[in-house]
């Protein structure tokens, strides 16, 4: 019967040199001991030691370097055979067994409760989301899922969800038990699980500071061209509006209607303001008009008294109209009465 054999990927190792490198190698406890052949081409070497999975220990080699070659090594080593290692490895698979690194596949809703010890490991891999469990006081815990989530947002009745993906939806946070479509998870407790529930409605906060009152200035109005649309900006701020109106102008108003025709004023002597001296003892109410300057001036005596005339009072023309004088026993109307020929 030949020897078993092991030959997974390259070796390099310099003329002379004890460390041997594998690359794509793994020279664990069971493809590799101490007291193994290694044969690299025609060169066979005795494998003193098993450094890691990709270095090992030789005399020094006898042949050439070589670099990333072939290689053989013949699990010929003596520990393979004696039944003190043998005893030594099922020692060590017993411990394995017994020890946490043991994971018991669930068929069912939940683990046995008849097998596994504390401290051992219990996983439910057939359905949407993994469970796992811990063996406690004898009792399998629920760990819950082992399986990381994928957030995918606020939900939405169009996205395609597979398990242990969560949304959140009206407040909470939910967890996909498997594929669905349009489940609202709310209301579809066979598609998903509550992740995180809604909290309760938090406290009233305290009252703040109050406020400065906001003012309203008017800064400007401004006329706009007729039939533009008015304007109005805010030249302050939010608290302290200082606002500036556009008005548009309106359309130009019909003409108004003609007013009543004047009563004319019949002046009792006209002439130069020099002529007006022979008239200074007419008694009150005479009225003179100067008539050789433009607007005429009207003068009224304000009383008996010689020289004592009032006005002018302008007759005519676009000037302001003068002062009246001190009458105070009559009240005299003006009237645009034109120029006398």
């Amino acid at each position: 019967m030949p020897f078993a054999s092991y030959s997974t990927g390259t070796v390099s190792v310099p003329a002379n040199g004890t460390t041997v490198t594998g690359v794509g190698s793994i020279w664990s406890g069971v493809n590799a001991r101490p007291g193994d052949m290694l044969q690299i081409g025609a060169v066979l070497s005795f494998i003193s030691d098993v450094t890691d999975p990709t270095h090992l220990v030789i005399p020094p080699y006898a042949g050439t370097t070589v670099s990333a070659v072939a290689y053989t090594i013949y699990q010929t080593s003596p520990l393979r055979f004696v039944g003190g290692q043998a005893m030594t490895d099922v020692s060590s698979l017993v411990a394995l067994l017994n020890g946490m690194g043991t994971i018991y596949a669930v068929p069912g809703a939940a683990p046995d409760p008849s097998i596994g010890s504390d401290g051992q490991y219990a996983l439910k891999t057939n359905t949407g989301i993994w469970r796992l469990w811990l063996k406690t006081g004898g009792v399998w815990v629920d760990q819950g899922s082992p399986v990381g989530t994928n957030y995918r947002g606020a939900w939405n009745s169009a996205t395609a969800y597979a398990a242990n993906d969560v949304t959140t939806r009206l407040g909470s946070a939910y967890i996909s038990k498997g594929t669905n479509t349009n489940a609202p998870p709310e209301s579809s407790p066979t598609s998903w699980d509550v992740l995180a529930a809604k909290g309760d409605t938090g406290n009233t906060g305290a009252t703040g500071a109050t406020g400065t009152a906001a003012t309203i200035a008017v800064n400007s109005v401004s006329t706009l061209p007729a039939g533009s649309s008015a304007t109005v900006t805010n030249l302050g701020t939010s608290s302290a509006a200082s606002f500036a109106f556009g008005i548009p102008q309106g359309p130009q108003g019909i003409q108004g209607t003609q007013g009543l025709q004047g009563v004319g004023l019949q002046p009792d002597a006209s002439g130069t303001i020099t002529q007006r001296a022979t008239y200074d003892g007419q008694t009150t109410g005479y009225k003179f008009l100067e008539t050789d300057v433009s607007p005429f001036r009207l003068y009224i005596k304000a009383s008996n008294t010689t020289g004592d005339w009032a006005g002018p009072t302008f007759i005519g023309g676009n000037f302001p109209v003068g002062d009246l004088g001190h009458i105070t026993d009559s009240i005299v109307q003006t009237f645009d009465f034109g120029h006398i020929v």
